[in-house]
């Protein structure tokens, strides 16, 4: 019986993002998927692009068109059918992101909806909210957020624009009083932060022409100052690198080959395997899940690799059974389940149990803990 937890997922629509964040970025495939007058053309274009699906292209457009309760139940569906029976959507907070152009939806109003959602999910949608230390009063959103709101962690993406060392010359003072703040009282909280760590991904409008600085700013060996200062944050590095990066984890310059070496200094220190391609590509899935199965046996590594699939980003290729049965397919069974669940368990909730804050959520929407799932209940040493 399938029983996974998916540490990485996104609940976004058009509203949610700024228009020109679009156009930086892919403009012709955007601008076919976006203008509807324009489907029929798309369809085409995405038939005949090699290794691309205009099935799933075409769903992911029609979800991205709808109200976000509306996503959220086809995250439900697809969560069900792949037999997850958790996952944290992991918010993004775009008013910064493109050139002071801002979302149709305020991000207060999405964290708003969000926990709504939440509210009416307990125990299977278990929302982390986007931390940017450039908002006024940023820091106070997060801590409303995370004790009155639902929101069970922290989502960070330092390419938007910032570094993510509160002693780095690139932020100003403000920026780095947040950091602190949120370092401080995440570590102090038990609380969780998903930080993005790829090369791939989305980078603020006004570092389109400085590459070198968004990765300065991505790079796992940013976070060294961060985890130096902060020894017990309990930080996740989504994507394990990245694709690439991945499968050559023995190189001393990678990515993955650094967040590997945290593991092994830092006790906190997780990676997610969100967005990894090679899983699923027919010509590279051998040697991905030969060095996945290589890591499980590293006795610190093997704590700390955590399941996530990035949801909806993915779904113009894959829905979250494509992304699950692949790692079902290709691992044994110990592995999966240490991955897949035992990990992001101990990730999510560091002190194996549900934490104060969200039983008072859910006690404001009147949900009694004999309602929670029952994996929950059971794993979390609630008592129903």
């Amino acid at each position: 019986m399938k029983e996974i937890i998916n540490v990485h997922c996104h609940i976004l629509n058009y509203r949610f993002i700024p228009d020109p964040f679009f156009r930086t970025r892919s403009p012709i495939r955007e601008w076919l998927l976006r203008c509807k007058l324009t489907w029929w053309f798309a369809r085409i274009v995405f038939s005949i692009w090699p290794g691309k699906r205009y099935d799933k292209y075409h769903e992911a457009l029609a979800m991205m068109d709808q109200d976000i309760h509306a996503v959220t139940e086809e995250l439900v569906s697809e969560m069900k059918e792949a037999g997850i029976v958790m996952t944290t959507p992991l918010m993004m907070d775009l008013e910064f992101a493109s050139f002071n152009v801002k979302p149709e939806t305020p991000y207060r109003y999405q964290v708003m909806l969000v926990s709504e959602i939440a509210g009416k999910r307990p125990g299977q949608i278990m929302p982390f909210i986007m931390f940017d230390p450039r908002r006024r009063g940023g820091s106070e959103l997060i801590k409303t957020a995370l004790e009155k709101m639902g929101f069970l962690g922290v989502k960070m993406y330092p390419p938007l624009g910032y570094h993510p060392d509160p002693s780095s010359f690139f932020n100003d003072a403000e920026m780095n009083r947040q950091l602190r703040d949120i370092y401080e009282y995440c570590e102090r909280e038990s609380i969780p932060i998903t930080t993005h760590c790829s090369r791939g991904g989305a980078y603020s409008g006004d570092l389109m022409l400085c590459k070198e600085l968004v990765r300065r700013f991505c790079q796992p060996s940013s976070w060294k100052g961060v985890l130096d200062k902060y020894p017990k944050l309990c930080l996740n590095f989504a994507h394990f690198g990245g694709n690439e990066d991945f499968l050559d984890i023995d190189h001393q310059e990678s990515w993955s080959h650094t967040i590997r070496e945290f593991m092994r200094v830092y006790d906190h220190v997780y990676a997610d395997v969100s967005y990894h391609e090679p899983a699923l590509w027919e010509k590279t899935s051998a040697h991905y899940f030969d060095v996945l199965q290589r890591l499980m046996k590293d006795p610190v590594v093997k704590n700390r690799i955590v399941f996530g699939t990035d949801w909806l980003m993915t779904r113009h290729t894959w829905n979250e059974s494509d992304y699950v049965d692949a790692f079902f397919r290709a691992l044994p069974a110990a592995s999966l389940r240490q991955i897949a669940f035992e990990n992001p368990l101990h990730f999510l909730f560091p002190e194996k149990k549900l934490p104060p804050r969200i039983k008072r959520f859910f006690e404001s929407k009147n949900i009694e803990e004999d309602q929670l799932p029952e994996w929950m209940r059971t794993n979390l040493q609630i008592q129903g």
